[in-house]
């Protein structure tokens, strides 16, 4: 890491480096697993997304959300260390400007050197202690709402054989 006087520095550059990682490999692998079962040598829809599909305009029914949710936690648990870090980088650039505003709400007698400063220990809280922080909990959240915008995407209304063609180009799309 990029240190100066103990204090750790994210670039902007590594800080891109980070995400794009997380696009093009941990979110693509997730992806690729929520949406396909493999059998043989042919890609079969999951029910999941099928179902995450049907219900992403309405109410989605309470097993539906526990079985995204259990898949979701059951993908994290599976990570390496390195990808699970990699995601809480991708989590805290998602939430950065709640983390701001709740910060701000927190903090109104700072000065700007002294507020940047705090900020940036609180985030890097957040990174070194996911657990105690609450990004864990952040990134669980964050990577449901991605698989359920992703599964909105779709129109799995008829499964055919453009359909595993539809998907693939879509995973594309997210994982730029």
């Amino acid at each position: 890491m990029i240190t100066i006087d103990d204090q750790l520095l994210v670039t902007d550059e590594m800080n891109a480096i980070v995400i794009g990682y997380t696009k093009k490999i941990v979110l693509k692998n997730l992806l690729m697993a929520f949406s396909f079962e493999s059998k043989g040598h042919s890609q079969i829809v999951t029910d999941i997304i099928q179902s995450v599909n049907y219900y992403v305009a309405d109410t989605k029914p309470p097993e539906i959300e526990l079985e995204l949710s259990a898949y979701v936690w059951s993908f994290f648990r599976a990570l390496k260390k390195e990808e699970r870090t990699a995601l809480f980088f991708w989590a805290l650039n998602n939430k950065y400007l709640c983390y701001l505003d709740e910060f701000e709400y927190d903090n109104k007698t700072f000065n700007e050197s002294e507020f940047d400063r705090k900020f940036g220990r609180e985030l890097a809280f957040k990174m070194y202690e996911p657990n105690d922080s609450g990004l864990i909990e952040d990134t669980l959240n964050e990577l449901n709402n991605f698989l359920i915008n992703f599964a909105a995407e779709l129109d799995l209304s008829l499964i055919d054989e453009y359909t595993s063609e539809q998907i693939l180009e879509e995973i594309d799309n997210y994982c730029l």
